[in-house]
């Protein structure tokens, strides 16, 4: 080896290693570009959802008065024709039984 060459080889080495850090940070760049587009769209999502939280909310009835089931106060109608009945069909009163098995 010849102490002449000696500088270019650390030049070229130098260019190689600059270059691949120079490489190296653009890619890192543009992906944590992406990562902070997605970030914020996440954000923006979350901030929706609170609002729509929010609307739901104010619309909901005060706890405990909330009702489930069948409106006790309301006259249904139920079809029971060709259902297996017992008694007289003139009777004044009709119970109608749902079950699940």
């Amino acid at each position: 080896m010849n102490l002449d060459q000696t500088p270019v080889w650390s030049i070229i080495g130098a260019v190689i290693i600059g270059g691949s850090i120079l490489a190296g940070s653009i890619i890192l760049n543009g992906s944590l570009r992406d990562a902070s587009d997605k970030l914020q769209g996440i954000q923006k999502s979350l901030v929706e959802t609170k609002d729509e939280l929010k609307v739901i909310a104010a619309n909901r009835p005060a706890s405990g008065s909330a009702r489930r089931g069948p409106d006790p106060n309301k006259r249904y109608t139920v079809k029971t024709e060709n259902a297996p009945a017992k008694g007289p069909l003139t009777a004044k009163v009709e119970l109608i039984e749902f079950s699940d098995f």
